[in-house]
């Protein structure tokens, strides 16, 4: 009986400190924490909307998002910025261009103050990085690639990839973008030679993803758009899936949760591995069969040299449970996805702009012509030509501006990190709200809400008070690799297309612009199409 009472006894005490172990725990994640950011950032004269336990600001959020945007008159086209995500427009006015917001248990910090933009994007630490949470959510669509990796393995990731998108490397891929583009444009003179008065009217979402797909495709892994035409598939419905407000801020996350919807994503990620990892081990069946040349290595041959180094003594970089294939699956997903999206809806958006402002359009067309002339269309590899299109610069620039793809930019304190004067506590997450910082008119002037490319005839240091403020590919170390990439790109493919073409807006466009996380036209690109020489009404 006595040993009896001892193991009751024992019992007891261990389910006492099991209970009082997760109330100190609970206690510490719901009350204690969130309570102590908070307090530090309004020791620092930053408010905010009051919280309510255990869920903070969600409610009001929720509230302001429901409301379901209506396609816009092209005479009211930028009103859509408040309503991507009506909580931070509707609380800046109230707060400021800096305030603090919670979603349950994390903590969030408005930025669009550009002297903070400033130190932000001038700190190097590796203690800013990406939410951590967002990691998790975005697991199935870019795992931890560089998009969303932090600490040792992103500038692991940074180091091996940087290179390779070098002007001296991409100009290599001028070739591709050329066939790539010139597809399209065969395409488009066949739907216009059928048509009616020889102009067409086509939605080119689709059009110019295929061409930025098959760009990627070649240069980055050897093979066409047409092989890898499912991954791109696949990874569109995860990127859908994903992308509601409530993933994004951490609203409540039941990603483990086994609903039809999450089964549905599980699916995709497994199919989408199943073929990325096919055509890795179809390389290194390749590589050991023959010498690579090292002079002609694409994107992935990179990858899978450069990750060899991991098994060679770079284990540091992995958290447990991470291996070396997942690595290459996860980079490997984040190029498919980052390379290609982000540059298509870059060259849809300019397209818009030039054909609702013909005079820039008359413009750039006739710089080309005239820089080229009877070279066209396959004249390109000329950098120096390329680089001296300024109006074709300016209006990338503008476009950009007002309809860069990326509409955030974030950060977390993964420690305590001072950003100027201020000092931000651990477990901060930071978000840039691209669309009202580049329409700030304190920055931007007067008419920050305008198409005015030749605000940006100086460059971006002459075109606003703070350039750290014009952040279309993101800032500071975390900038996007594949800047000069997409730029390059978009001139090309630009160049091609107004020197063969001319552009209106269809009377059937509805104008939409909608978060898919990315700026995305939610009813398509619907544009008229004649040939260069022809004038469309």
């Amino acid at each position: 009986m006595e040993a009896e009472k001892v193991v009751k006894e024992i019992w007891y005490s261990v389910v006492f400190l099991a209970t009082w172990s997760i109330m100190v725990f609970l206690y510490v994640k719901l009350w204690h924490e969130p309570r102590r950011i908070r307090s530090a950032l309004q020791k620092q004269g930053i408010s905010g909307p009051k919280p309510s336990f255990p869920f903070g600001n969600v409610s009001e959020m929720q509230q302001l998002q429901s409301k379901q945007l209506s396609p816009l008159s092209l005479d009211a086209l930028d009103d859509w910025t408040s309503s991507i995500f009506p909580y931070f427009h509707t609380w800046r006015q109230r707060y400021g261009s800096t305030f603090m917001y919670s979603t349950g248990t994390k903590q969030h910090l408005y930025v669009e103050n550009p002297e903070l933009v400033k130190w932000i994007g001038m700190n190097k630490s590796l203690e800013l990085g990406r939410p951590t949470y967002l990691t998790k959510v975005l697991k199935p669509l870019l795992g931890r690639g560089i998009v969303r990796s932090n600490g040792l393995n992103w500038a692991f990731q940074r180091n091996l990839l940087a290179p390779e998108f070098f002007q001296s490397k991409i100009k290599n891929w001028v070739d591709i973008m050329e066939e790539s583009t010139m597809e399209i444009v065969k395409k488009w003179e066949s739907h216009i030679t059928e048509s009616e008065g020889g102009v067409a009217e086509l939605v080119i979402d689709e059009d110019m993803k295929a061409l930025t797909g098959n760009v990627i495709s070649q240069a980055c892994f050897g093979s066409t758009y047409a092989q890898g035409n499912l991954i791109f598939e696949k990874l569109a419905k995860m990127q859908t899936a994903l992308s509601k407000p409530s993933n994004l801020f951490g609203f409540l996350n039941l990603r483990f949760l086994p609903t039809k919807e999450n089964k549905e994503i599980w699916k995709l990620e497994k199919e989408v591995e199943i073929m990325i990892l096919k055509l890795i081990k179809d390389r290194e069946a390749e590589n050991q069969k023959s010498n690579t040349d090292g002079n002609h290595k694409d994107m992935l041959q990179v990858v899978l040299e450069g990750v060899a180094s991991v098994d060679s003594g770079r284990k540091d970089i992995f958290e447990p449970g991470y291996n070396t294939e997942q690595l290459v699956l996860d980079i490997c997903k984040n190029m498919y996805f980052a390379g290609s999206e982000s540059t298509a809806l870059s060259i849809i958006w300019t397209l818009l702009l030039l054909a609702l402002y013909p005079e820039w359009q008359d413009r750039v067309r006739s710089e080309i012509k005239e820089t080229y002339g009877s070279m066209l269309p396959h004249s390109f590899h000329d950098m120096d030509k390329l680089r001296n299109l300024k109006a074709l610069t300016m209006v990338i620039q503008e476009s950009l501006r007002l309809y860069g793809p990326a509409i955030t930019a974030a950060r977390a304190t993964l420690s305590e990190v001072k950003l100027g004067e201020q000092v931000f506590p651990k477990g901060i997450n930071m978000w840039l709200f691209m669309p009202a910082m580049h329409r700030d008119s304190e920055n931007w002037g007067p008419y920050a809400r305008e198409f005015k490319p030749e605000r940006f005839a100086g460059g971006v240091s002459a075109a606003c008070k703070y350039p750290q403020a014009y952040a279309p590919f993101g800032l500071g170390s975390r900038i996007c690799l594949g800047q000069n990439l997409a730029l390059l790109e978009m001139k090309h493919v630009l160049c091609l297309l107004l020197s063969s073409f001319s552009f209106a807006v269809s009377p059937n466009y509805l104008h939409c612009p909608v978060y898919n996380m990315l700026l995305t036209p939610k009813y398509g690109m619907r544009l008229l199409v004649s040939k260069a020489h022809k004038n469309v009404a």
